[in-house]
């Protein structure tokens, strides 16, 4: 019996040294417990390339995919049974035109003088020149209601007759300020007095 004590006690020995000496904290850079590690923490209180310089603002990534309503051209003839016009004795600048819920104005960088006649580029932007003009229009018919369409090119030749504004146009091509496609085509004359 003795012969198989002093071996087992020399074995048990080795291996609780073995098993002392394993389970020693180390100090390895890559080591989860080592002090010397990166630590983890909120993304607000972290100091490297993920720190979110906006705290408390979301950051959206990726990207969203924006949806066509509209899928057709469409025109609109301004003039004769049915529309009726706004004043513009407050705001020369501005000629408008209404029929049911379609609505088309003319915004003008300036207005012509009474017994003349100017000619106005139209840009989908505010007119920021005399010379410019910008068209919009609000639930074309055939498109689908709350859409606005901007003047994208053209002009409109306005003239006024003793403070009455008449502005004639043919084929002028508005589009969406999102998308190309598709058009709306504005022909006819709008009255203002």
């Amino acid at each position: 019996m003795k012969k198989f004590i002093c071996p087992s006690f020399i074995l048990i020995v080795a291996a609780s040294l073995f098993v002392t000496t394993a389970c020693e904290k180390q100090n390895y850079p890559n080591y989860p417990n080592s002090e010397s590690s990166i630590q983890p923490t909120f993304k607000e209180a972290s100091t490297g390339t993920a720190a979110n310089p906006n705290i408390g603002v979301v950051t959206v990534t990726g990207t969203s995919t924006l949806t066509n309503p509209a899928t057709q051209n469409s025109s609109i003839k301004i003039g004769g049974s049915g529309w009726s016009y706004d004043g513009c004795a407050t705001n020369l600048n501005t000629l408008t035109g209404t029929i049911g819920s379609t609505k088309v104005t003319l915004i003008l960088g300036s207005s012509p003088t009474p017994g003349n006649s100017l000619t106005y580029t139209l840009s989908r932007q505010n007119p920021t020149t005399p010379l410019a003009a910008q068209m919009i229009a609000s639930n074309a018919p055939g498109q689908p209601d709350g859409i606005n369409w901007y003047s994208s090119g053209g002009s409109v030749t306005v003239s006024n007759s003793g403070g009455v504004l008449t502005a004639n146009f043919n084929n002028i091509q508005c589009l969406q300020y999102s998308f190309l496609f598709p058009v709306v085509t504005i022909s006819g004359s709008l009255v203002c007095q």
